[in-house]
């Protein structure tokens, strides 16, 4: 049975911005704005133009609340970016996460490395469903109008044409529909060639007594599982949130999901719930924040770190920054961006930690010391550049303060 939060979240969020006609079919819309993908980029865009007495409307595939894989780590700079522009409280991101971690355990495959315990700020875990429909919300709630369970086919003469026959007239646009943006192809082509990488997942719930095997450990990232790739295991209030991915451009979806049934057997579980896969942009892919009238934010736009694949507070700063360009009238979002320049890095450092010849050296350093652990979380946590990997003491001290 349904929550009721559940059902006034889906009643929020499914009114169409259009009426049909007597044969039952879409007329055309009108407004402003457009923001295709109701994503945390989607959510924070149309929340952003909303917010200063914008015409906007926000469209997505999926009805919310939709299942979505994502390891749902929030990070500080995240956290920052949602309270300081004032669209979440911080008592409402309190309750929408389901877990606070403050250890991180490195892993060589299926060899410890070691586990810092002293990890601040500490990591919030959000649960992606929960997460992403409240931002939707918020952004409904702004004065957003919602169009869920419309996907978007393309542009013609001026609007944007959606597979149930809606069309929708508009002056500037978000594309922020994922790394497999029908927007960005549309518009711009395919990103970096048309290959993306795949990430796979699931979520085993567990008892109290058998997931404080995990906590203890924190977070854990295993490295080695795959090329240029890694493997999480995070405990949340009473699940593990479990999955592999791969930023090299020549792994088969065979040898992911390979690294995913072991990496499961390594854990003694057998999860009764299904695999769960995700596209990600590759380090291939250009970072192209749009221009002129039709602007990309998100995944749609590169922006995933290719070293930890986060993406969240990225997504969340093209968002905001997105609203402002986009209701200014400029041509582009990008100019002096923290997250563009850290996904850029992050395609650079990634050898560091990847590469067959250097990850044997990176491994032993997160072996022998908590410095790279500390580094390694300032730079998840968003308080530590990438170029931190060159100078770790002295960047520990800086992220320590």
């Amino acid at each position: 049975m349904w929550s009721r939060e559940y059902r006034e979240t889906r009643q929020v969020l499914h009114s169409p911005p259009y009426r049909k006609n007597i044969f039952g079919m879409p007329v055309e819309f009108k407004t402003e704005f457009l923001v295709v993908g109701a994503g945390p980029a989607g959510a924070s865009c149309a929340w952003g133009i909303a917010s200063r007495g914008g015409r906007v409307v926000i469209a997505d595939r999926s009805r919310f609340p939709r299942p979505k894989l994502c390891g749902g780590a929030l990070s500080d700079y995240g956290v920052g970016l949602l309270t300081g522009k004032g669209m979440l409280l911080s008592r409402e991101l309190d309750d929408l996460t389901v877990a606070l971690h403050g250890s991180l355990s490195c892993f060589d495959g299926s060899t410890l490395l070691g586990t810092w315990n002293d990890a601040r700020p500490a990591m919030r875990l959000v649960d992606r469903t929960s997460f992403d429909s409240f931002l939707l919300r918020r952004a409904v709630e702004a004065g957003a109008v919602p169009l869920t369970g419309a996907e978007f086919l393309g542009l013609e003469r001026g609007a944007a044409v959606f597979a149930d026959g809606a069309r929708v007239v508009f002056d500037r646009m978000l594309g922020a529909d994922g790394a497999a943006s029908t927007v960005r192809r549309r518009v711009y082509g395919r990103p970096g060639g048309g290959r993306l990488g795949l990430c796979l997942g699931t979520f085993v719930p567990l008892a109290p007594a058998v997931l404080e095997r995990f906590t203890p450990l924190g977070l854990q990232v295993r490295f080695g599982l795959l090329p240029y790739g890694y493997g999480w295991v995070f405990p949340r209030s009473d699940d593990l949130c479990i999955g592999v991915g791969s930023f090299g451009k020549n792994v088969p979806p065979v040898d992911v999901r390979k690294a995913m049934e072991a990496l499961l057997a390594a854990l003694e579980l057998n999860p009764r719930s299904p695999l769960r896969g995700a596209l990600i942009p590759l380090p291939e892919t250009r970072v192209l924040p749009g221009r002129g009238r039709v602007l990309l934010g998100g995944e749609a736009a590169g922006l995933c770190d290719r070293v930890s694949g986060e993406g969240i507070s990225h997504a969340l700063e093209s968002g905001f920054l997105a609203a402002e360009a986009l209701m200014a009238g400029n041509d582009a979002w990008h100019a002096d961006s923290r997250c563009v320049s850290q996904v850029k890095k992050s395609g650079f450092f990634r050898h560091l930690l990847y590469h067959p010849v250097l990850r044997p050296l990176a491994m032993k350093k997160l072996r022998e010391s908590d410095l790279y652990h500390r580094v390694y979380w300032g730079i998840v946590a968003g308080r530590l550049d990438y170029r931190a990997l060159l100078q770790p003491s002295r960047a520990a001290r800086t992220s320590a303060t």
